[in-house]
C-alpha cells in the first residue's frame, strides 16, 4: 500500500509534463537523449546500507583539498593488487603511481572508458601507457552506454568509490569526495563488479549495499530521497532525471527543507526542464564558480548520505556503469553535509 501510494505521488508530480525524453550525461558533456520517463518499479528496496551497517569503517576525503595526495599515497602503498575502474584517466600524477605500482610488482588491473559523447578515445594515451609498463588494461563492456565509474580497490581490503576522475581537474581544482570504505561487503561486491567488467562478462543478480548502475540506481536515489523527513542537501554536476526530480517535489510538498547545488556552467534544455520542476516546488537552487561542482552527494536529514560516480540524470542512473555508496556513518555524513551548506552559502541563486 505504501508503496502504491508513493508512486501515486510521484505519478502526480510527474502530471502535465510533455513527453521529451529524459537527457543528459554530465553537464560538462553533450546531452543524450533517451527513452521517454520512466516509472518506478513496484519492488523499491530500502535505502542501502542497513542499520547494522553503521559502525562500518567508512571515511571521506573532500577534493580538492588534498589535491589527490591521499589516493597517490594510497596506490603506493599497496602490496599485493590494485584494480581500477576510470571514466577518464590522464592525470601523470596518477599514472606513474599506477606503473611504479606494477614496476615494484603489484598487480596493477585497469578497466577504461573507450569513448566520450562525441566518440574521442580519450584514454588512449594512459592505456598504451600501462600496457607498455606491464599493466593489464581492458576496455569497459559496451554494454553500457559509457563506464562513467571511479573506483580503486587496493589489496582487495579498501575500495575508494569516488566522484573524482583521475585528472589533473579531478585532484587538483574541482569539488570531489572520495569515499574509503573498507567495509568487507562492499569491498568484495566492488570487487566482483570489477571482476566481471575486466572480464567482460555478465554480473549475477546484485543484491548488495551499493549503489550501482544500471542495476539499482535509479531506485536506490529515489528511495534514498524519499526517504527524508526535515532536510534534503544535494550537491551535483548534472541534475535531471525526472523520477528524481519527482520524487524530491514530493518531500517538499512534505515540508522537508532541500536545496542544490550546482556548478556554474549552461544546462541542458532537459537539465533546465528538471532544474526548473524543482525550483517551483520550493527547492533552493544555487550555482557555484569555484570549486567547479563536480560532486555527486546527497545527504538526507544530517544523517546518511550518498556519494559515487553517479550524477542525477536518467542516462546516468539507468543505462552507465556507476559506483555509488550509502552510508550513515556520523562524521563522515557530517563531513559531506558541511561541505555542501558551504558551497550553497557561496553560490549565487540559481
Amino acid at each position: 500500500m505504501l508503496r502504491r501510494s508513493i508512486l501515486s505521488l510521484l505519478l502526480l508530480a510527474l502530471a502535465g509534463c510533455s513527453d521529451d525524453p529524459p537527457l543528459a550525461l554530465d553537464a560538462s558533456l553533450p546531452s543524450a537523449d533517451v527513452a521517454a520517463d520512466v516509472a518506478l518499479p513496484d519492488a523499491t528496496p530500502d535505502v542501502a546500507p542497513p542499520p547494522d551497517a553503521a559502525v562500518a569503517p567508512l571515511r571521506i576525503i573532500v577534493g580538492p583539498d588534498d589535491r589527490g595526495a591521499s589516493l597517490l599515497a594510497a596506490i603506493a602503498a599497496a602490496q599485493r593488487s590494485v584494480h581500477m575502474t576510470m571514466y577518464l584517466l590522464s592525470s601523470r600524477e596518477v599514472l606513474d603511481a599506477l606503473v611504479a605500482a606494477r614496476r615494484r610488482g603489484v598487480e596493477v588491473q585497469v578497466v577504461l572508458n573507450r569513448t566520450i559523447p562525441g566518440g574521442a578515445a580519450v584514454n588512449m594515451p594512459a592505456y598504451d601507457a600501462l600496457t607498455a609498463a606491464g599493466a593489464e588494461v581492458h576496455w569497459a563492456p559496451s554494454s553500457f552506454d559509457f563506464t562513467h565509474e571511479k573506483c580503486v580497490i587496493l589489496d582487495g581490503a579498501e575500495a575508494w568509490i569516488m566522484t573524482m576522475n583521475a585528472t589533473a581537474a579531478g585532484l587538483a581544482t574541482n569539488r570531489e569526495f572520495l569515499a574509503v570504505d573498507r567495509d568487507p561487503v562492499d569491498v568484495r561486491d566492488a570487487e566482483a563488479i570489477f571482476r566481471a567488467d575486466f572480464a567482460g562478462t555478465a554480473l549475477p543478480t546484485y543484491t548488495g549495499r551499493l549503489l550501482l548502475a544500471p542495476v539499482n540506481a535509479q531506485r536506490t536515489m529515489v528511495s534514498l530521497v524519499l526517504s527524508a523527513t526535515r532536510t534534503l542537501d544535494i550537491e551535483a554536476e548534472s541534475f535531471e532525471d525526472r523520477m528524481t526530480a519527482a520524487a524530491i517535489m514530493t518531500r517538499v510538498r512534505a515540508g522537508v527543507a532541500v536545496r542544490l547545488v550546482l556548478p556554474d556552467a549552461t544546462p541542458s534544455a532537459s537539465s533546465m526542464r528538471s532544474i526548473t520542476d524543482v525550483i517551483a516546488a520550493g527547492v533552493r537552487v544555487v550555482r557555484v564558480r569555484a570549486p567547479y561542482i563536480h560532486s555527486k552527494a546527497v545527504v538526507v536529514d544530517g544523517a546518511r548520505a550518498y556519494v559515487g560516480s553517479a550524477n542525477l540524470t536518467y542516462v546516468s542512473l539507468t543505462a552507465n556503469r556507476e559506483l555509488g555508496v550509502v552510508f550513515d556513518a556520523p562524521g563522515e555524513v557530517r563531513r559531506v553535509a558541511d561541505v555542501i551548506a558551504a558551497d550553497f552559502a557561496a553560490g549565487v541563486a540559481f
